[in-house]
């Protein structure tokens, strides 16, 4: 992991109060991933400006390829992931242990069926979680976890048993962490310094912004299609449902959040106008991931006609978005079509990703 010295006698800590949007709970803007990473960004030392743009892409919301994991290159980072099969995780432990003990974090991706205090432990092989281990030692694995107590630092500390063991099937590691950018200025003045970072957020913005139309107009196409002809509101197959909640709160959500405080302190008008309009985005997005939340714990026919609803509410909020941009680049929305097929596909591979269990899911639909 390079440059990982530069701070060592930093702490890792989920601290809201430096943390980028923490305002109320861990998924505001980013999830429990990107959580995580930015927690490793933080201690390297960036700001949360410095996350923001670190960690910003090109949109692509319904994504693009086979894979339906977590995203893993960033112009500040590169995430690598080991994968093992359900039963395999005790064969990756010791690995873990080593990097961990040796001073390198390791994101946790862990089997619920083992994980201590997991919703499905003793049940299911579920893969819905992440958690930051950053310390190992006689108590047992120190974690950062945005589902721990506030008051207790959103720290757990677990034992190191068998069960712990057997839930490392699947685990990150930051192999390329760029220099925090206060480092990668030769001794700026506080004027210099301020100069560079306008221009370079202008230079992003137009680097995300025209890489991002296309996609986007065809991810729009791709929501609205959904919403009219191929979801109509109707109860889904409950791990369609776990799959369309971690899309939402883990992708989309994210990269929208992120998009839009990168592109926050652009001297450009027409720049910030798409920063605002992404941040509106997102805050749609997390609507729709709590509902979904909600719809997990209640199976309410009522939630789903209002996820259903939102979904179109978030088509529609990323519509302006992708005018916004439009705006930006002087140009005319690219005239694309969707028939919702897309986003079907990706709903069941994340589905399949989290929830597959070793196994194919049966056929998913969308009544």
């Amino acid at each position: 992991m390079s440059h990982a010295t530069a701070e060592g006698n930093r702490p890792y800590a989920f601290d809201p109060a430096t943390a980028l949007g923490w305002k109320n709970i861990g998924l505001d803007g980013l999830g429990c991933f990107l959580r995580s990473v930015e927690a490793v960004l933080i201690q390297q030392g960036y700001g949360a400006v410095d996350v923001a743009r670190g960690l910003a892409a090109p949109l692509d919301l319904v994504r693009r390829g086979e894979w339906y994991g977590p995203m893993s290159e960033f112009p500040a980072c590169t995430v690598r992931w080991y994968l093992a099969d359900i039963g395999g995780g005790h064969r990756q432990w010791p690995r873990v242990a080593e990097l961990v003990a040796s001073g390198t974090p390791v994101v946790l991706m862990p089997d619920g069926h083992h994980w201590p205090g997991d919703d499905h432990e003793g049940k299911e092989h579920y893969h819905h979680h992440m958690v930051l281990a950053h310390h190992l030692d006689a108590d047992g694995l120190h974690l950062l976890d945005t589902d721990a107590p506030a008051e207790a630092g959103h720290r757990r500390v677990l034992p190191v048993d068998d069960a712990l063991r057997a839930s490392c099937t699947r685990y990150a590691v930051l192999e390329r962490i760029d220099a925090p950018p206060a480092d990668r200025l030769d001794a700026p003045t506080e004027e210099s310094a301020d100069e560079l970072a306008d221009e370079s957020v202008d230079e992003l913005a137009d680097e995300l912004v025209r890489a991002s139309l296309l996609p986007l107009a065809e991810d729009v196409a791709e929501l609205r299609a959904f919403h009219a002809d191929v979801w109509s509101g109707a109860r889904l197959p409950l791990l369609l449902a776990k799959g369309m909640d971690v899309w939402v709160l883990g992708d989309v959500q994210p990269q929208l959040f992120l998009l839009g405080h990168a592109l926050a302190g652009a001297d450009d008008p027409r720049a910030r106008e798409v920063s605002r309009a992404s941040l509106a985005a997102a805050a749609r997005a997390q609507k729709v991931g709590l509902l979904l939340l909600g719809l997990h714990r209640f199976r309410s026919e009522g939630v789903y006609a209002m996820t259903h609803e939102e979904i179109a509410v978030l088509a529609d909020a990323c519509a302006e978005l992708l005018a916004a941009m439009c705006r930006y680049a002087g140009v005319e929305p690219p005239r694309v079509t969707g028939d919702g097929l897309r986003l079907v596909r990706r709903l069941r591979g994340e589905s399949q990703w989290c929830f597959g269990e070793g196994g194919p899911l049966p056929e998913l639909t969308f009544g």
